[in-house]
């Protein structure tokens, strides 16, 4: 994507787009903030204020989803650490990984990063035990997400080494430069590379520290980096390089501006010259050394861990004193939803025992109304009874007549249908005997067309039959005789053949020909050498050649 590869190209595409944004709803207008906090994150932009970031936390809440949540969560935290408000920052990312674990489908990348951060915050406030649960976290997701594992074990070993845990600092970079070795790409991980020369160089450990140096290809002194120039000098004071390893030390001391490797640098100048008996230059680094403690204000880191850790422990306490309220307020809603259904249900009972008692009260009145009116209609229906019946005589009476009509036309059809199934049987034998004289036609017609060959083409007749007898096999010329005799014999056979057909095969055209001149069936097999069901099929689908070519020219 644009947006990791490059984010300043991505960010000036993202600014163009400011007006149409303006019409667009809510929640789009605050997706796209938000994708600008992201992007200019990734570009290493340090925030000037917290606004637009508090703006998202409180529409987020309330509209987005748990993904959303997730995101504005995490790039809150990622702002506050970028204003070294590491507390509010501690606590964001914190809440990002809360709903990440609480969503099936979340970002597993930004869940890693979460843990990657909080790993970094709390390194830097000296709490290294929860340091290396962080990065052992960052750790287990890269390992299901199947991604390079090398930064996660790079972040255990430097927790473990500020814990002065040696084994287990070693254990992990020893993990981390196995991952680089496998992935056969050195110059992609060059950085991860001089962390683990000055971690193994710390370590005492010579032979990893002499292979990781073997796969470096950048010299600090002509690509200048601040713990470049560090991990080299680290490096050549364990080589007993006590020159070199001063070389490194003030240009970093000169050029550099992290002031923890300044601190650092410093140390190692007075170590080195302390060691060589150069009092002058001992007494100077030290004195460099103490004014770069003075302001790395190490009481006050202490004091932030404090912080921090007070902090944290007040959003756990405050994530349960959240959930007590809740369930007390769960607990106060349902009693009075209770309460409030008791109630209707009581009114619903009285007003169904109004309505029901009024209801047979009116049932009872209409009663006695339908009881006087049973009682009229009564009369007039014995008068309706007695017209009925007399109806009813006259209707039997007609009813009579009717059935004598209905018997003659019974009689009628019944004769009419004896007529048809004397038609029908006369018809099938009819229909038989048309049958037999189409047969004895085309029979006469094929009869007809070989006597007429034999007749104007005797040459041609003999090569047919010595052929079909399977004595002589038709070569190309006799074919050509045998087109040419037909088509003098019947010369719109030919044409009618090309309409009918269209384009065709050399044997189709023999099938044809055969057929045209009375072959039988086994004769055309003989001689074409086509498969009994091919002849078979073909014959069917060419009837029409029997007919006369003046009769279909005719028809046409």
């Amino acid at each position: 994507m644009i947006g990791d590869d490059n984010p300043k190209k991505a960010l000036a595409m993202l600014d163009s787009l400011k007006i149409l944004i303006r019409e667009e709803s809510d929640y789009v207008k605050n997706k796209y903030d938000l994708l600008q906090i992201r992007l200019n994150d990734k570009a290493d932009n340090i925030p000037n204020s917290d606004i637009m970031i508090k703006n998202l936390i409180g529409y987020f809440e309330e509209n987005g989803s748990m993904h959303d949540r997730q995101e504005v969560y995490y790039y809150a935290g990622s702002v506050y650490r970028d204003l070294q408000d590491t507390p509010r920052s501690l606590e964001y990312f914190l809440k990002s990984i809360e709903y990440a674990k609480n969503e099936n489908d979340c970002d597993s990348v930004m869940m890693r990063n979460a843990y990657s951060n909080l790993n970094d915050l709390y390194y830097k406030v000296q709490n290294y035990n929860d340091a290396v649960k962080m990065a052992q976290k960052e750790l287990e997701i890269t390992k299901q997400m199947r991604k390079n594992t090398t930064l996660p074990y790079l972040h255990i070993g430097t927790a473990f080494l500020a814990q002065n845990n040696q084994q287990q600092a070693c254990i992990a970079f020893d993990a981390a430069f196995d991952e680089i070795v496998r992935s056969k790409n050195t110059s992609r991980h060059e950085d991860a590379l001089f962390y683990l020369l000055c971690d193994y160089s710390v370590l005492k450990q010579s032979s990893s520290a002499r292979e990781c140096f073997s796969l470096i290809e950048t010299d600090p002194i002509y690509e200048f980096s601040d713990f470049h120039c560090m991990a080299f000098a680290q490096y050549y004071e364990l080589c007993n390089r006590e020159d070199s390893a001063i070389i490194y030390a003030k240009l970093l001391l000169n050029k550099g501006k992290d002031i923890y490797n300044m601190y650092d640098a410093s140390k190692l100048l007075y170590r080195i010259y302390d060691r060589m008996g150069d009092m002058k230059n001992a007494n100077y680094y030290a004195g460099v050394y103490m004014q770069i403690s003075d302001s790395l204000d190490f009481g006050k880191r202490q004091e932030l861990a404090a912080t921090v850790n007070n902090e944290f422990q007040y959003h756990l306490d405050q994530k349960k004193e959240q959930t007590l309220k809740d369930e007390k307020e769960k607990y106060k809603n349902t009693l009075i939803f209770v309460v409030m259904t008791t109630i209707l249900l009581a009114c619903v009972a009285y007003i169904f025992y109004v309505r029901r008692r009024n209801k047979h009260l009116k049932e009872v009145v209409s009663l006695s109304a339908e009881l006087q009116r049973v009682s009229n209609d009564e009369q007039q229906l014995r008068k309706d009874i007695e017209q009925k019946e007399k109806e009813l005589a006259r209707s039997k009476k007609s009813l009579e007549k009717s059935s004598d009509e209905l018997s003659n036309v019974k009689r009628e059809l019944q004769r009419v249908n004896t007529e048809l199934s004397d038609y029908h049987e006369a018809l099938k034998a009819k229909e038989k005997q048309l049958s037999e004289k189409m047969d004895q036609n085309k029979t006469f017609i094929k009869l007809l067309h070989q006597s007429e060959l034999e007749g104007k083409a005797e040459d041609v007749i003999y090569a047919i039959r010595q052929s079909s007898k399977g004595k002589k096999n038709m070569k190309s010329s006799d074919w050509k005789q045998l087109y040419q005799a037909v088509d003098k014999l019947y010369p719109l056979f030919k044409d009618r053949l090309l309409k009918e057909l269209g384009n065709f095969t050399e044997q189709q055209m023999q099938v044809c020909y055969l057929m045209r001149i009375g072959l039988s069936k086994p004769q055309i097999q003989s001689m074409t050498e086509l498969s009994r069901v091919t002849i078979w099929r073909w014959v069917k689908k060419y009837d029409w050649i029997l007919t006369p070519d003046e009769e279909a020219e005719s028809k046409e």
